[in-house]
């Protein structure tokens, strides 16, 4: 016959054991909100960028990119306190990006606006740029910063001719 004071007592130390496991714990989030901030400069604040005119055969599968332009985005009076600054791009309204590829829609309203092209943003490196991410920072000098970045087209399939208009916010961030 087992002993049964052996089974009592593996039993009881096999429910401590698992009452010990921890299934449960905390995060912590710490950070600092602060009043010095650059300015926008006055070219800066509602800048246009003119892509250049991309046939559709450039972009007939999903994937394909073309057609891209650098842009500036400047900033001035920058606080010494700021010694680098990037954008935080984001769109005006949910549904003038898409979600999948991180990519701004086109909003055109013409009769018939070009489909299956989206504008993505790039770093000047060639890294996309997601909306609701930010950019690569630049360095402040001399309470300035020109920060650079690339929009251009993306194919989600085969592109049909037509006007394409893509409208992105963005706001300062700061390391």
């Amino acid at each position: 016959m087992p002993n049964i004071q052996y089974f009592v007592c593996t039993l009881a130390m096999a429910i401590s054991v698992g009452a010990n496991a921890v299934s449960s714990g905390t995060v912590t989030f710490n950070g600092e909100l602060t009043a010095d901030t650059c300015t926008i400069s006055a070219d800066s604040v509602n800048k246009v960028v003119t892509l250049p005119k991309v046939p559709t055969q450039d972009l007939n599968v999903a994937g394909a990119e073309q057609g891209s332009r650098e842009f500036q985005l400047n900033v001035e009076d920058c606080p010494e306190t700021i010694t680098q600054v990037a954008a935080r791009f984001s769109a005006n309204v949910a549904s003038d990006y898409n979600s999948v590829t991180g990519n701004l829609v086109n909003v055109s309203t013409a009769t018939t606006p070009a489909k299956q092209v989206e504008i993505r943003l790039y770093n000047v490196d060639g890294t996309p740029i997601g909306i609701g991410s930010t950019g690569e920072f630049f360095n402040v000098v001399d309470q300035k910063a020109t920060m650079t970045y690339v929009g251009g087209y993306y194919a989600t399939g085969a592109a049909t001719p037509g006007p394409v208009t893509s409208v992105v916010s963005y706001e300062l961030a700061y390391p």
